[in-house]
């Protein structure tokens, strides 16, 4: 009976497919305010250390500039098809950290798809594995669009929701 169930997600996954697109919305920029538990306009952004696809460990610094964190799988596959255009280190250049959520996802879907999936890219892209800390960051309003978080210092200057390429190019180019 398990091995049905577990065929059955399986194949729910591949048929599910992602076509990178998310609902089409105007920019929002934010200046002021709770955005989550830990972010803050105008203070420290919540500390945190996440494993990337690698295994390796990512600690958040006083030379991060933005914080990109993605909580669905579209958002997440818009991101990603974004930064397969660009080098190796371009996010470490520009000295942005990429996180993505994979908290709701079963972890056989994770560890049989996604996770080799990751592993195709060159660039870190740390990982929420789970749901406590996934709310500490999590906007619940804005979790569709790609969220990035402006820093001076760890201090959150503001935060900015995109969906679509174009504005996500030019939030961190």
């Amino acid at each position: 009976m398990r091995k049905i169930f577990v065929l059955g997600i399986v194949i729910t996954f591949l048929f599910s497919g992602c076509n990178n697109k998310l609902e089409n919305k105007k920019k929002i920029v934010i200046n002021s305010g709770t955005i989550s538990k830990g972010i803050e306009i105008g203070k420290k952004l919540k500390s945190y250390t996440f494993k990337d696809q690698f295994g390796k460990n990512h600690t958040l610094t006083n030379q991060v500039k933005k914080v990109i964190f993605v909580f669905t799988k579209t958002a997440g596959h818009l991101t990603r098809a974004y930064l397969k255009t660009k080098d190796v280190d371009y996010l470490q250049k520009r000295h942005i950290d990429f996180i993505a959520d994979v908290s709701k996802m079963p972890s056989i879907i994770f560890k049989m798809f996604a996770l080799p999936d990751f592993k195709k890219s060159k660039y870190p892209i740390m990982i929420i594995k789970n749901k406590e800390k996934s709310q500490i960051f999590r906007n619940n309003e804005q979790k569709d669009a790609i969220m990035i978080i402006n820093l001076n210092n760890k201090i959150v200057t503001n935060v900015k929701f995109v969906t679509n390429e174009i504005d996500l190019k030019n939030e961190i180019d």
